[in-house]
């Protein structure tokens, strides 16, 4: 997916990333970020408030990107505008795919991040409960739209468990468990 950060922020960051891969994210110190990516402390703070945001930011752009594809999608049915714009966020190129991996490792593995992600899934959650209302003509804030927030966001996280499970899995095994969440959520679970 494509970043709306500087090149100088997105180097940070995979340098950053490849850090907590081999050393730990709790054992690799803001001032090992710093050196490793050729800037100063301060100047990696003005990039990233905490060292959480380097791991965590992408869910930031990620949601950015979300809200602009949800609002490309024509129509009034909120299962196909999300499946649309959960596969048109989520292209990567193949020298992407290892960041995103040890970022995806990250989130599963290290509670503190774990708990973060939480916090700002909610802001995807919520974006996709406004534009599910919208489009059914209801209010954001109806069982109905906050279910289908949630169950969209569960299932894509979901699928990048899955996906980040099978190391050999690329970018064309992302889409198509993207393709069949979205099978499963707009049948829903009753028996086949």
């Amino acid at each position: 997916m494509a970043t709306t950060r500087s090149a100088r922020a997105q180097r940070l960051e995979n340098v950053a990333l490849e850090l907590f891969a081999s050393q730990g994210f709790d054992e690799t110190t803001v001032d090992e970020l710093a050196v490793a990516g050729g800037v100063g402390r301060r100047t990696f703070f003005r990039y990233f408030p905490t060292k959480l945001d380097v791991v965590l930011g992408e869910l930031d752009d990620g949601l950015a990107a979300l809200v602009g594809a949800l609002a490309d999608q024509p129509g009034d049915d909120p299962v196909a505008a999300a499946r649309a714009a959960f596969l048109a966020i989520n292209h990567y190129a193949a020298a992407e795919l290892p960041a995103l991996r040890r970022r995806l490792g990250l989130i599963e593995d290290v509670p503190e991040l774990a708990a973060r992600a939480t916090v700002r899934y909610r802001d995807w959650e919520s974006a996709l409960a406004a534009d599910a209302a919208g489009r059914w003509g209801d209010d954001a804030g109806s069982l109905r739209a906050q279910v289908f927030g949630r169950a969209v966001v569960a299932s894509m996280r979901a699928v990048f468990s899955a996906w980040h499970a099978r190391p050999e899995a690329d970018a064309d095994a992302l889409g198509a468990l993207v393709e069949e969440a979205f099978d499963a959520l707009s049948r829903g679970f009753a028996s086949p």
